[in-house]
């Protein structure tokens, strides 16, 4: 692990080699940086990212596309364009190249053009990568690799779900779009205030109808995804517990534990110890 001059943590460094099923070129993530500008004419390879927050721009043949957190998008291999921070609220964003006859044929198969914008969250999908790549020995990275191509997989399917499956056309309740918004800020330092800003009604009457119809309030939906994805990661994962606990946007690992505790009844340190793969 290293970091660039573009304020990037770069976690995996591979091959490029085409003519493979997949090979995975380069993995990382991009923190915020008001001068980030990538050009690619062509892209020499396929680009899958993730925005975890702020925003940016895709710049092809004229159009701009705005991408903000949440954004899943992907660059297909030979396209030729420019994307970009915005200056004043620049992304961060989570990120692989690939390259592989198969993944070729995978993105033909989901029809997918230059480019491909989805606000979907797959960031636990890239986390999954990551760890898969960063902690591969040269011995496992064939059944790596297939693992790999199966997650991204479930990515474009995820990403494409609303063009091939799309739900049959409804008005959704109030409460409905405000737990849409909250699965799709999980990884935001979200408040009430700004959910109540967001849908223009008080946070008493968000509170009522979200009670109502999950039978819980919105801040506790809130804890017990973050909690959900934090019991995946240190079961399934190596990342640190500080890693996690940034990730989902507690102030400090003190926090994080103290919460985890109440909701779990352990430490997230005796919960690895008890759950993590043996």
């Amino acid at each position: 692990m290293y970091f660039n001059d573009h304020n990037e943590k770069i976690v995996y460094v591979g091959s490029r080699d085409a003519d493979e099923s997949l090979c995975c070129c380069l993995a990382g993530v991009t923190y915020p940086n008001p001068d980030y500008r990538m050009v690619r004419y062509p892209a020499r390879e396929y680009v899958f990212e993730y925005v975890v927050s702020g925003r940016g721009y895709l710049e092809s043949h004229g159009e701009v596309t705005e991408v903000t957190a949440g954004d899943f998008y992907m660059i297909r291999k030979g396209a030729e364009l420019t994307y970009y921070a915005d200056a004043a609220d620049p992304y961060e964003k989570i990120w692989l190249n690939a390259d592989g006859a198969l993944l070729s044929r995978m993105c033909d198969m989901f029809r997918i053009a230059e480019t491909l914008v989805s606000h979907t969250n797959v960031r636990d999908l890239f986390l999954e990568i990551h760890d898969r790549l960063s902690h591969s020995t040269e011995a496992d990275l064939p059944a790596v690799r297939a693992e790999i191509l199966c997650i991204l997989f479930r990515i474009l399917m995820l990403a494409t779900k609303e063009t091939y499956f799309p739900e049959p056309a409804r008005q959704n309740s109030l409460a409905e779009r405000v737990k849409g918004y909250l699965d799709a800020n999980l990884y935001a330092d979200l408040s009430l205030d700004q959910v109540s800003e967001e849908f223009g009604v008080t946070k008493m009457h968000i509170i009522r109808v979200f009670k109502k119809e999950y039978g819980t309030t919105p801040v506790q939906y809130l804890i017990e995804r973050k909690i959900g994805i934090a019991k995946s990661l240190l079961a399934g994962t190596v990342m640190p517990i500080r890693e996690i606990a940034l990730l989902l946007r507690y102030a400090n690992t003190q926090h994080f534990s103290s919460s985890f505790k109440s909701a779990v009844g352990m430490t997230p340190g005796a919960y690895r110890k008890t759950n993590g793969e043996k």
